[in-house]
């Protein structure tokens, strides 16, 4: 996971520093961080929370920017199904990106994986431990950092560098246009709604694409 972690710790500090800018109080920062675990999740909740939109709307935000993880249960779900409970809510809540596709290709390996999860919880530990130190450490910083440092783009640089390989089928490449065109096109609405419409419109197109390739086939 170690080369995972240095596009994680920068973008843990980012979203630490921007918690506290956005006008969480340190506790509420990090409770955040500690119990959502997913960083767009939590820039996309403190950008609504900075922009005084609903709760209503800030719930629905961070709803639709985290229905991958919809997608990765149903991927891990056969392989974990001989878990207890227990089990499976720690797995959940430590699912990110990064642990679902390090699981996957565990799991994928020819033998026996009933043991699997060992590996997942290991991969998955290391980043949790890693992006709460970073965002510890971001949310201290808080506003003594110099507006200059523009770390702000190392958000824009790490969903980049997220997205670039994501893209591998024409579904994947028409809902990122459509998602960036209507971004661009819905860039006024208040509360930044504009991510939320984008992010269901980019979902809707992709859906329609691979059913209509499905079909085809």
């Amino acid at each position: 996971m170690v080369p995972v972690l240095l596009g994680l710790i920068p973008f843990g500090f980012v979203a630490g520093v921007v918690a506290v800018a956005s006008g969480l109080t340190p506790v509420q920062g990090l409770a955040l961080s500690l119990f959502s675990f997913s960083g767009i999740a939590q820039l996309v909740t403190c950008q609504l929370l900075a922009a005084k939109a609903p709760l209503a709307v800030v719930v629905a935000g961070a709803g639709v920017v985290s229905l991958r993880f919809v997608m990765y249960s149903a991927a891990l779900a056969p392989y974990v199904a001989h878990l207890d409970r227990r089990w499976r809510a720690l797995i959940a809540l430590l699912m990110t990106d990064q642990s679902f596709v390090s699981s996957v290709k565990r799991y994928a390996e020819p033998g026996d994986s009933r043991q699997a999860h060992w590996h997942y919880l290991g991969s998955a530990l290391t980043l949790y431990v890693a992006w709460q130190a970073s965002v510890i450490a971001g949310i201290v910083a808080g506003a003594q950092v110099p507006a200059s440092w523009s770390l702000d783009f190392a958000v824009v640089l790490t969903f980049i560098a997220l997205l670039v390989p994501a893209v591998r089928t024409r579904a994947d490449l028409a809902a990122a246009i459509v998602a960036a065109a209507v971004a661009l096109v819905t860039a006024g609405l208040p509360y930044r709604l504009a991510l939320v419409v984008a992010s269901i419109a980019g979902i809707g197109v992709g859906l329609a694409i691979e059913r209509l390739h499905g079909r085809r086939r």
